[in-house]
């Protein structure tokens, strides 16, 4: 009877330890799908005089989408977009 109640003891942690694991792993998927949407627009075609170094940890980009001018300040380590400036033209 002891060792009966000792296997259910362990079949429900275990239980419990996937289900936790699953739990974990739908969370990290959610929060890495948000932050790749932080990222901005990525334009492939990016003309190299449009890019201008800030500091050793940033640059700043400029480019011209559906009338209007957005600069964005990038930072290196983490190729986030840290402040996003858009100018709209008339």
């Amino acid at each position: 009877m002891l060792k009966k109640n000792f296997l259910i003891s362990l079949v429900v942690i275990q239980g419990l330890l996937i289900i936790g694991v699953i739990i974990a792993i739908i969370f990290v998927v959610f929060h890495k799908m948000s932050n790749s949407n932080n990222f901005g627009t990525k334009l492939n075609n990016i003309d190299l005089n449009d890019v201008y170094l800030l500091n050793e940890n940033q640059y700043q980009q400029k480019f011209i989408k559906d009338n209007k001018a957005i600069f964005q300040i990038i930072d290196f380590e983490s190729n986030k977009v840290l402040r996003e400036i858009i100018i709209e033209k008339n």
